[in-house]
């Protein structure tokens, strides 16, 4: 061999140099084949890694483990064991290789190789298994033949008989065991530590793959779970349902029964009180009191003569037939039937509690009753009234008591009934004074009362007409002189539009007898004036939609309490809340009626009295009814002590209103001129603006 200049080597450096070549050689293979199986790793382990990632179903994770251990890496032996929530033992959750695989064999935590390896969290790998087992059985059979026991068992787990070398990971996830990942073969020292290496990464990926797939069972699992307990409480719910339905009937249908007997007791008991004094029967709490009130006793003119040819049951008919009829007036007007003697009967108004009304209340009964009996039964009546003192209560023994009055008024109105001229109503003097200004009296004379001697008596014929009252209607005004027909005329319109509506009874829970039928008759007086003279004004509305309007600008009286109608003591605040509760109702009324059209006029006649006219703009309907209703509000007989306005008066009022303050209104001034009295000289008195005070 030469060197590169041509020069011959000696045959050991020759060798020498060979065997350095090889050697190299072998280095560059070696390295190169370490280079190639790392990687072989890396995409063994990219493989695995992205295998693992595909699914979340447990058992599809631990097959494609073993799978990929067996077709990329050539580990043909090889299980998994998971471990339980304590991690106390470990279960074999799946394997691979094994004839005898079937799952569910258990390993405590700290015994055998895997139990160690689970304990002690590191990679044990074993070389020379069967010399080490071989050793170990020698070992057991001297301990046995001693007489002593082997410590333990190991867990029977699938594996090879002949198992030469073992690797065993822990799957750790946070320092939380998960489980353990062990295989096996039948060569000796099959693993080396690049195995371990490997096993080590694919253990990390494994180990996080089987959690999040642990996970993901327990998430479905309490799925499952919630659906079972959602679907039981559906069932659950659904009897639950069904039960308080049954239950919710039987407790209707008891309830029912019990507000039958409710109805029953409650009309037993209104036989015995009036409605509003049950509640305090009940308590215990009634005790007897003195109030005013009026005493209104009826008796059917010889009745006896006229039933005795009739049969007893056919008397009862009849009777029932009256009373019921004569109750319902008594009920109408707020008052409660005392008694019932034979075909007489005994009334009071004004009790428990009192009223203002109490007067008016009685006779607008009795009027009613005298009026209907003619159209209802074959028969005629007597009645006697009278207004006093007397004291009210529960009356005769506790199994049997009644609400009873007692005291010389209610006695002498049983005396007046007994004077009364046959279908008349009778009254001492002393008691008619007071319904004098709403009802027409006539003067009886001075006759003898049984027990009481000589008393002057009077009659109660009727309401006072509207025409004839001249506290409201100056005899030579115009109004009296050229419109007087309108009064009829708003009667017939009343009676054919409204027929449905009872305005007396609604009038008589303040005692404004009249007063809608004054107000409509004076609008559709104005109305016409000013048509006559060719005033725009009157052509804003028709007449009867005018007359209407003014008929049922308060109807909603029938809805509120007369004790809050007729208390003169009520705040200015409380008062605008009654204004305004009026207004609604009597908005709620129209709507029943199916007069709705009416509401906005009337909503606006409400807030112009409310200012009396000082704010907004108002359409000549509204002065129309305003100055109408103001009028007769002021001029209409009074149920507090005082008089009515002057008629002068109240058309003075009527001018000074801040509607009418420096601005010409020709309706209110049409007004004034209708209603005034012929030679009234009205002195308005126009109101300086204080600047200073």
């Amino acid at each position: 061999m030469t060197d590169g200049g041509g020069l011959a080597l000696p045959a050991e450096e020759t060798v020498s140099l060979r065997r350095e070549m090889a050697e190299n050689q072998r280095i560059i293979d070696e390295l190169n084949a370490r280079l190639g199986r790392k990687t072989e790793e890396v995409r063994i382990i990219q493989q695995i890694a992205a295998e693992l990632n595909a699914t979340l179903e447990l058992d599809a994770v631990l097959c494609m483990v073993l799978t990929a251990m067996d077709n990329v890496l050539g580990f043909r032996h090889c299980m998994v064991l998971l471990a339980d929530e304590a991690g106390e033992n470990l279960e074999l959750a799946a394997s691979h290789g094994y004839e005898d695989a079937a799952p569910g064999a258990r390993v405590p935590v700290g015994q055998g190789t895997i139990g160690v390896v689970a304990r002690r969290r590191r990679m044990l790998r074993i070389g020379s298994l069967r010399s080490k087992l071989s050793y170990l059985a020698s070992v057991r059979r001297h301990v046995e033949t001693q007489g002593q026991t082997w410590p333990g068992q190991s867990p029977r787990l699938p594996g090879l008989a002949d198992a030469d070398s073992q690797i065993a990971i822990p799957l750790v996830v946070k320092d939380r065991l998960v489980g353990v990942f062990m295989v096996e073969s039948t060569e000796p020292n099959a693993f080396d530590e690049l195995d371990e290496l490997l096993l080590s990464i694919v253990g990390n990926q494994v180990a996080n793959a089987i959690d999040n797939a642990r996970l993901h069972r327990s998430v479905i699992e309490r799925s499952q779970a919630l659906d079972r307990a959602n679907a039981a409480l559906s069932g659950l719910n659904a009897t639950l349902e069904s039960r308080v339905a049954e239950r919710t009937r039987a407790l209707e249908e008891a309830l029912g029964h019990v507000r039958d007997e409710q109805g029953r007791s409650a009309a037993m008991l209104r036989r015995m009180a009036p409605p509003e004094v049950i509640p305090l029967m009940l308590e215990g709490g009634l005790v007897p009191g003195r109030l005013d009130a009026t005493i209104l006793f009826t008796d059917l003119e010889n009745f006896t003569g006229y039933a005795a040819d009739m049969e007893p049951d056919e008397v009862f008919s009849l009777l029932n037939e009256y009373f019921s009829w004569a109750g319902e007036i008594v009920q109408r007007y707020r008052g409660y039937v005392n008694k019932i003697n034979g075909d007489g009967m005994m009334a009071v108004f004004g009790v428990p509690f009192g009223s203002p009304t109490h007067r008016s209340d009685a006779a607008m009964a009795a009027l009613t009753m005298q009026c209907e009996l003619r159209e209802r039964f074959p028969f005629h009546m007597r009645i006697g009234l009278n207004s006093g003192r007397i004291t009210a209560g529960m009356l005769g023994p506790a199994s049997k008591s009644l609400y009873d009055v007692l005291g010389p008024a209610a006695n002498l109105a049983s005396r007046m009934e007994a004077v009364c001229p046959v279908d008349g109503i009778a009254l001492p003097a002393s008691a008619a004074e007071p319904l004098r200004p709403w009802f027409e009296i006539a003067a009886l004379g001075d006759l003898e009362v049984r027990g009481l001697g000589r008393m002057a008596c009077a009659t109660l014929d009727g309401l006072r007409p509207l025409a004839a009252d001249r506290r409201r209607i100056a005899p030579d005004s115009r109004f009296a002189t050229a419109f007087a027909d309108v009064i009829e005329q708003v009667e017939r319109i009343a009676a054919e539009r409204i027929d449905m509506v009872d305005l007396t009874s609604i009038q008589a829970r303040d005692a404004a007898f009249l007063h809608n039928e004054a107000v409509a008759s004076f609008a559709l007086a104005l109305h016409r004036s000013l048509a006559a003279a060719g005033a725009a004004e009157a052509a804003a509305i028709g007449e009867e939609e005018l007359v209407l309007a003014a008929l049922l600008h308060d109807v909603g009286k029938h809805a509120i309490d007369p004790r809050r109608l007729n208390d003169k003591a009520l705040s200015a605040e409380a008062r605008a809340g009654l204004r305004e509760e009026l207004r609604d109702r009597t908005l709620e009324a129209l709507d029943r009626l199916s007069l709705g059209r009416l509401a906005p006029v009337l909503a606006s006649l409400y807030a112009f009295e409310a200012c009396r006219g000082a704010t907004g703009t108002y359409e000549p309907a509204v002065e129309i009814l305003a100055a109408a209703d103001i009028y007769d509000a002021l001029t209409a007989p009074k149920l507090y002590d005082g008089a009515p306005w002057r008629i002068t008066g109240a058309l003075e009022e009527l001018l000074r209103l801040p509607w009418c303050s420096g601005t010409q209104r020709p309706v209110f001034a049409a007004f004034v001129d209708l209603m005034k009295p012929a030679q009234a000289k009205l002195a308005i008195r126009p109101r300086s603006r204080i600047l200073l005070q």
